[in-house]
């Protein structure tokens, strides 16, 4: 689906936020060409905002970098924007697509890419716990949820398309995923 033409989108900066893992980046490049993409690591280094904590980790001051783009993104932006990161929702966009997955997927698709067992534990724990949502619940803009270990990635594109195009309507999920509910009512 990338670089084709698409519907009439509205002129909105989106924050595409999730656990490490559940495929971020490549609904990004799913929608490259429909909409303006913005990595939030590089947008934050761009800006000088991104440093290493003490584990040699990369760390973006959000704080800093938000206080700055509130004042460059006061108008709406000539093409739809999306800021890809798992922070990103914590910088002044006007509308959320979080991204989620099951926990199990999470594990499997983090030990692809080798990462070492305690961020995997972290992050798995993160998302089981629905982690995203709890920095998410005193936001009051637009907010699409999307389980992208169910929806490949071209059906996620449709359903993001199809939410922009209906100016972000509903404004969010009628029922929010729930890894541990699920997980407890399974025979294991």
């Amino acid at each position: 689906m990338s670089g084709a033409s698409g519907p009439e989108l509205p002129l909105l900066r989106l924050a595409l936020t999730g656990t490490p893992g559940t495929g971020k980046t490549r609904l990004s490049e799913e929608l490259q060409g429909l909409v303006e993409i913005q990595n939030q690591s590089i947008l934050a280094e761009t800006k000088g905002f991104l440093g290493q904590d003490d584990g040699g980790s990369k760390e973006i001051d959000v704080e800093g970098l938000s206080t700055i783009l509130v004042e460059e993104w006061s108008s709406p932006p000539e093409k739809t924007q999306l800021i890809d990161g798992h922070l990103s929702h914590l910088l002044p966009v006007d509308a959320i697509i979080i991204l989620r997955a099951h926990p199990l997927v999470i594990d499997a698709r983090l030990h692809l890419r080798d990462y070492e067992e305690q961020k995997i534990l972290d992050n798995v724990e993160w998302e089981m716990i629905g982690g995203p949502w709890l920095e998410l619940e005193e936001i009051d803009i637009p907010i699409l949820e999307l389980d992208s270990g169910v929806l490949d990635p071209n059906e996620l594109t449709t359903e993001v398309l199809n939410w922009l195009s209906q100016d972000c309507a509903p404004e969010r999920p009628a029922e929010i995923l729930d890894w541990l509910d699920d997980m407890a009512s399974k025979d294991w």
